[in-house]
Formats: structure tokens, sequence, C-alpha cells
């Protein structure tokens, strides 16, 4: 019995607690570094798309994140005006304009922070075995999708004729 009050502890432990208080972490950590850029956290998440995806366009960030074209469009100029980003015509098709980090005052404002955040969990993630990690990372990927597929069911919610109804299946 106390092994399985140990195991509903731990349960809820992981399950709500520590993924609250994560959820929370990570959000005002990259709410002060927006405040240090001078953008919203909203934009700079879509920087951090830029820079995971290589060849981003506004329409590949309207996608990933289920912002609108319009809220991509005003997010990009102010990524432009904070000196973070810039639009790119593709060499190939002249029509297609690519998203880029800028290398500027802004961005090594904001670099060492995000250096000390990588060399800090290099370390912790160095304490543990290959076995442990694969059982993280699909513990991560997991909670990924479950918040990637809670999110869409949110903005799904708020498009008119939903009733604001959740959905929870995969879109």
């Amino acid at each position: 019995m106390a092994r399985e009050n140990k195991r509903k502890h731990l349960e809820h432990q992981v399950g709500t607690e520590v993924g609250r208080e994560l959820g929370a972490r990570s959000i005002l950590f990259h709410q002060a570094i927006a405040n240090v850029a001078g953008v919203s956290v909203t934009d700079l998440k879509c920087l951090d798309y830029i820079d995971r995806y290589k060849q981003v366009t506004a329409g590949d960030l309207a996608r990933f994140t289920g912002l609108t074209t319009g809220a991509i469009t005003a997010a990009i100029d102010r990524l432009e005006r904070a000196g973070l980003a810039r639009r790119e015509r593709s060499d190939s098709d002249r029509r297609k304009v690519f998203l880029k980090l800028c290398h500027s005052d802004a961005a090594a404002k904001i670099a060492p922070f995000y250096e000390a955040l990588g060399r800090e969990t290099a370390a912790m993630v160095s304490r543990y075995s290959t076995s442990q990690l694969e059982t993280i990372k699909d513990f991560c990927e997991a909670c990924t999708e479950i918040m990637r597929r809670q999110t869409e069911a949110v903005l799904q919610s708020s498009k008119p004729g939903t009733a604001g109804k959740p959905r929870s299946r995969k879109p």
C-alpha cells in the first residue's frame, strides 16, 4: 500500500506540481528576456522558431504558432524594429520571403541568457544515464504533444460557431 501511495504522490507531483512550476518558470524566463529585448514573449517565441528552422516564412510561423497571418506580420515587424530578425527574399523564388536572425547588438544583448541556460541544462542532463534520458525525452515529447493539442483546442474554441467547446482530437 505504501508503494501505491508513493506512486500516486509522484504522479501528482510530476503531472501537476512540477509541470505547473516548470511551465510558469519557462514563461517568466522568456518574458524577462523579451523585456530586455523590447519585444513581447510571443515575438520572442517566433524568433525561436526562426532560429530553429532556419528557412521559415511568415506562413510557417502562422502554422507553428496558430496565430493569424496579420498577427505574424505585426510580430515580424516588431522583431525587425528591435534588430532581431529580417526578411530576406529567396534566391530561387523571389516571391518567397524567408525570415532570418540578425547578428546585431540587440541579439548580442540576449544571447548570454540563452548561453547560460544551455550550459546549465547541459550540466544537468549529463547526470542522467542513456536509459533515463530516453525516458525523459519520451516524457517531454508527450508533454509537448499534449500542449500542442490543448493549444489547438483553445484556438478552435475561440472560432465563431464553436460555442467554447474544447476539443481533444488531433488536428
